[in-house]
């Protein structure tokens, strides 16, 4: 009779075998049980959120058994909104934690713990990776006072969010994830109107000429970056080529992306599409139809294809929107099935009548309904959106 033992993924060795996985962040199976041949498959358990696997001690792996390694096994269907809702909310506020923490250690010394940091990215990806549009609710309807912080938390969660959308292996993006975490910390030691560009109190004049500036923050990025420690090669290519574009007219090389891979492409899409919402133009920011429009007239600077499936995966009404119906209601948008433009919604407002109603949600994509989207709405009169609503 097997003797099965607990064991934490990180007092797991080469030679033991595993029967089962027992705690873990995310959505994975083990295909069939077998034996740790090497590390890497420890490393594709910890990708995958795996924290503790259930071992057979009377087993001890021997040469010839290699054929008969544990297989895992990515899972890509979706929890229920409302039942991944709550752990979403944890995943981010962990990782917001983390991150303020490793902002404020880089701002004072250069470097901060990755392994926490780590550990709360992986519980960030497996959320998204149950139900992708909860996350992104959250974090776009979340309020952020630093700049840099809902920044980098909001490209993290498109960027899972389409990972997860286009099926890309949830062991394959932890490390881009995390690059998208920390690919502005190079700012982070420059002056506020680079800092903090979504402050309607910098002039545009000012604004323009900072921007001769920033393109030194790639470099002190790197820096950084290297002083930290232990950040994979993913990582710190997604600090090094963010804002490298496709014809060769971005910085800090002016390197084509032709020969690069799909995240980088992937990247600077979604870093220019979040930038574009939040610096102001003329005292407004602009929607996401908005940005989708700017950033369709830079065709010869960004992966046009992939930009169509990142509009795809993220919506015309991405998740975290507030919009205005024809009917005068006012909801938040929770996700779309299908449809980029009849996504369900969270009803809590009713714009004529200036009161709020009883919560309800409305999914536009079922066939009888005939209310529609007029427009976005300004989430001015609901600043607590998250925690009222969500």
């Amino acid at each position: 009779m097997p003797t099965l033992v607990k064991c934490p993924i990180t007092r797991l060795k080469i030679g033991q075998y595993v029967a089962e996985i027992s705690q873990q962040m995310g959505q994975i199976k083990v295909s069939s049980p077998g034996w740790i041949s090497d590390n890497t498959i420890i490393h594709e358990l910890v990708a995958k959120g795996v924290v503790e696997v259930i071992v057979d001690t009377e087993k001890q792996l021997t040469k010839g058994l290699s054929n008969h390694e544990l297989a895992v096994k990515s899972e890509f269907n979706d929890v229920p909104f409302e039942d991944e809702l709550p752990r979403a909310k944890l995943a981010i506020e962990k990782l917001i934690t983390h991150l303020q923490k490793a902002f404020s250690q880089i701002r004072e010394k250069d470097i901060f713990d990755v392994s926490p940091f780590y550990l709360a990215t992986m519980t960030f990806i497996a959320s998204g990776y149950r139900n992708p549009s909860a996350l992104l609710c959250i974090v776009r309807a979340m309020t952020f006072e630093d700049y840099q912080l809902g920044h980098a938390i909001r490209t993290a969660a498109y960027y899972c969010n389409t990972f997860r959308v286009m099926k890309w292996p949830s062991d394959l993006i932890q490390d881009w994830i995390v690059g998208a975490l920390l690919h502005d910390i190079g700012k982070l030691h420059m002056k506020q109107s680079i800092q903090q560009p979504n402050r309607l109190t910098i002039n545009q004049t000012t604004r323009e000429q900072d921007n001769f500036i920033s393109p030194a923050h790639v470099e002190n990025g790197i820096n950084i970056a290297r002083q930290i420690g232990g950040l994979a090669k993913e990582t710190i290519e997604v600090i090094r080529m963010h804002h490298e574009r496709l014809d060769g007219s971005g910085y800090p090389t002016g390197q084509k992306l032709t020969d690069i891979n799909d995240a980088i492409r992937i990247f600077t899409i979604i870093d220019e599409f979040d930038r574009l919402m939040h610096t102001p133009i003329k005292g407004k920011y602009p929607t996401a139809i908005q940005a989708y429009q700017t950033l369709l007239k830079m065709e010869k600077q960004f992966d046009f294809e992939i930009l169509q499936q990142i509009i795809k995966c993220i919506g015309i009404y991405p998740p975290g929107s507030l919009v205005l119906l024809k009917s005068g209601r006012v909801g938040i948008v929770l996700g779309h099935h299908g449809s980029t433009v009849k996504p369900d919604i969270k009803l809590i407002y009713d714009n004529r009548l200036h009161q709020h109603i009883n919560v309800a949600t409305l999914s536009l994509s079922k066939n009888k309904e005939t209310d529609e989207i007029i427009d976005f709405y300004a989430k001015d009169t609901f600043s607590d959106l998250v925690e009222r609503y969500l």
